[in-house]
């Protein structure tokens, strides 16, 4: 009888060959290699939460990211936590415009206000949904020198009954206009508790805004502004003890670069430094979408249930990216924390592509290196062979598990089966040692002395495997596909190709 006939009657090597096509061919040829961000390109944002969450809140934190992520039309989306504190999103978009807008969607909190005499009439719980209808006005058009655009949205019943009952007999009418002179301001994420610190030259060029937020000639003052936005307005040049001791315990929203903010992080609860994004700083300072005159119908009593956030853009490009912005926020809700955008990196796809080639070129090397070592350490064919094959064939089965269960490969997933394999080769070293060893344990049968190594072998992988659970479900982000991979490579060396190993070489050894 044949030495591949008499192999075949081992239950371990039916099983190695049942799982090389069952759990490696099959699923390459059928769902293939999905490649991560490494391979492919694309970029990734670290998200950081003003305070941990537990599992219901952070679930409902990536449930709102990821609806803004696909409103904004992307596909391999990755969201996930990373601890309590932290969320990684990662995308596949790597133009650098667009990754700007992303962080600024991600950044939001999406809180949506609108406020009358400084108070709060109308809140995001409010809005049942958002009109996407330009037959009802939603969308951008030209007007005279820039762009408008609009998101009309609808109200409960309830919330349009109380903006009514909120605003009733409150209008001064404008002379020869349908409007009222009181406004309602519209804001999302409106700074809380907080203090707008500005100094004399911003406060000189910024004293008066224009109503709508752009070029109309009738203007409202920077301090009605403020005050109707439910915050305070602090001008000044210097921080004396007067002014730190103002903002003590509350939030401080100042110019980007326009006072020492190391100084007032010692005094305020939290400092937001905001850089000249709107026509107007102030405007990106409180967070106003819009600013809107009451009609003498509302004030009346009678309720608008369909009201809308307007702006202005120079460029038709500009107004879109708002529109975008606000329908998105309005449409994915609030988050149930403030969020603010950590560290962003971006790999190009071209780089990617060639971090692909050198890790294939890596692992080929690493391959030709373990031959070579075997062949040196053995000098035996029979021993070496088996070794080699049964190492090709675990990277084989771990490519084949990844793709069945579609986790994606990345460079730390690579990582992973290069520790997985490296751990399977001692862990053949240990048996074949066993099995030559011919000190006081000369008289032991060949099935012994692998049992002996079996033992050896089942504690140094269950030390591996519970050792790498924690970076699972702790959630320490891309440290997952070193562990993932990294498990799959010793269970599959511990259930299928070592044993099929053992069989092998103790047929060999009673030839």
């Amino acid at each position: 009888m044949s030495f591949l006939s008499e192999l075949w009657k081992e239950r371990s090597i039916k099983i190695f060959v049942l799982s090389l096509f069952v759990l490696g061919a099959l699923p390459l040829g059928l769902k293939g290699l999905q490649y991560g961000m490494d391979f492919t390109g694309g970029t990734l944002i670290q998200v950081k939460l003003d305070k941990k969450l537990e599992t219901m809140e952070m679930q409902t934190v990536l449930t709102v990211l990821q609806t803004r992520l696909n409103a904004y039309g992307l596909k391999d989306i990755s969201v996930k936590p990373a601890g309590q504190e932290y969320i990684i999103v990662a995308i596949a978009e790597t133009n650098p415009q667009a990754v700007n807008q992303l962080q600024s969607l991600l950044g939001q909190q999406g809180k949506f206000e609108a406020l009358f005499n400084g108070q709060p009439v109308l809140s995001g719980n409010d809005i049942i949904s958002v009109i996407s209808d330009p037959q009802k006005g939603y969308g951008v058009r030209g007007v005279t020198n820039n762009y408008e655009w609009i998101v009309p949205f609808l109200l409960t019943n309830d919330a349009a009954n109380r903006f009514a009952q909120a605003v009733a007999g409150q209008c001064t009418s404008l002379q020869g206009s349908e409007q009222c002179k009181e406004v309602v301001y519209m804001f999302i994420d409106r700074p809380e508790n907080a203090v707008i610190l500005i100094n004399r030259t911003l406060y000189n060029e910024e004293k008066s805004i224009p109503e709508d937020l752009d070029l109309s000639t009738s203007t409202i003052p920077i301090e009605d502004l403020v005050k109707n936005s439910g915050e305070e307005l602090i001008v000044t040049d210097t921080l004396d003890n007067d002014t730190l001791a103002s903002i003590k315990n509350k939030t401080v929203v100042i110019r980007q670069g326009s006072f020492d903010q190391k100084l007032l992080e010692q005094y305020a609860s939290k400092v937001v430094a905001k850089s000249k994004a709107a026509k107007y700083w102030i405007i990106n300072g409180l967070n106003l979408e819009n600013i809107v005159h009451l009609t003498p119908g509302i004030t009346e009593g009678n309720p608008i249930t369909q009201p809308s956030i307007t702006g202005h853009a120079a460029t038709i490009q500009q107004a879109v990216e708002e529109l975008n912005r606000v329908t998105i926020l309005l449409k994915s809700g609030k988050l149930p924390v403030s969020v603010s955008v950590g560290s962003v990196s971006t790999i190009s796809p071209a780089l990617g592509a060639d971090f692909l080639k050198y890790s294939a070129m890596a692992g080929g090397f690493a391959g030709l290196a373990i031959i070579g070592i075997v062949f040196i350490r053995y000098r035996n064919i029979k021993i070496a062979a088996p070794i080699i094959l049964t190492s090709f064939s675990e990277v084989f089965l771990i490519l084949g598990m990844a793709a069945l269960i579609g986790w994606q490969i990345d460079l730390v997933s690579v990582a992973g089966i290069v520790a997985a394999v490296g751990t399977g080769i001692d862990y053949q070293i240990i048996i074949i040692d066993e099995i030559l060893r011919k000190e006081q344990e000369a008289m032991l049968s060949i099935v012994a002395k692998i049992k002996k190594a079996f033992s050896i072998i089942f504690m140094a992988a269950a030390t591996i495997i519970f050792a790498m659970f924690p970076l699972i479900f702790l959630g320490l982000g891309t440290l997952k596909g070193f562990a993932i991979t990294t498990i799959l490579g010793v269970l599959i060396g511990l259930l299928i190709t070592r044993p099929a190993y053992a069989s092998i070489v103790n047929k060999l050894s009673t030839k």
